[in-house]
């Protein structure tokens, strides 16, 4: 089951939207709504290349509103070009609708084909974690990795969308780097994180580490104990 903490209607409306795109350059679109609610919508048809904690500015009319990027659509797939926006401005209204009385959205998320452009494979891995600008760090251990991301273990999660600086040692003599952002948080396991950035090295490494692990038996040994697998972004569509 879904875990909108709204409900949200079905509202086709063209938008524009601006800001600056994953590579710092200015953009100004347009887009077109699939669905919203109060504090959030799905947006379709964004040509920009922007990333996961991007904030973005949005036009419905004469109405604007501020908004943060939790989700995007995977290239390649029906979903691509799609947006999910979290409203910064949660008590400005900018849609001439008459949505619901707030409560909790339960649905069931249609099945589609594996979203993931990389394979994530089961491992226990050491790793120290650091968020923001904080100089203290965490030791944690890393339960599965793929190229895209991994799953660290800890009962004490960061919370979501925190940047993230990671050390990973993949044996006793490779230690790697990487940015992330928290895009999953399950109190008492653990958090999601997706890679912002590998240099290439660190890439090969972890291409090479990736090799020596064994395959999964079945697609569910991929899925963590809190059901990482289904929640590639919690703030969901």
């Amino acid at each position: 089951m879904g875990n909108r903490s709204e409900k949200r209607i079905t509202a086709i409306y063209p938008i524009r939207l601006w800001g600056m795109d994953a590579n710092g350059r200015p953009f100004i679109e347009a887009a077109t709504t699939l669905n919203v609610s109060r504090t959030g919508l799905l947006l379709k048809d964004v040509p920009a290349k922007l990333a996961v904690g991007d904030v973005i500015a949005l036009k419905s009319g004469e109405q604007k509103c501020r908004f943060r990027i939790v989700w995007i659509g995977q290239a390649g797939t029906s979903e691509a070009g799609h947006l999910g926006l979290q409203s910064l401005q949660p008590h400005k209204y900018i849609w001439n609708l008459k949505l619901p009385a707030p409560a909790i959205d339960i649905y069931t998320r249609p099945q589609q084909c594996e979203r993931r452009l990389s394979r994530r494979l089961r491992c226990s891995v050491s790793a120290q974690v650091r968020s923001g600008g904080s100089a203290d760090s965490i030791r944690a251990f890393i339960t599965d990795v793929s190229l895209g991301g991994c799953y660290i273990s800890m009962s004490a999660p960061f919370a979501l969308e925190a940047k993230l600086a990671i050390a990973i040692w993949l044996d006793e003599r490779t230690k790697i780097w990487a940015d992330g952002i928290v895009i999953s948080n399950h109190q008492g396991y653990g958090i999601g994180v997706k890679f912002l950035n590998l240099s290439h090295k660190n890439l090969d490494d972890l291409k090479n580490f990736l090799e020596l692990l064994p395959e999964p038996q079945s697609s569910a040994s991929a899925i963590t104990p809190a059901g990482w697998r289904e929640r590639i972004w919690t703030k969901e569509k």
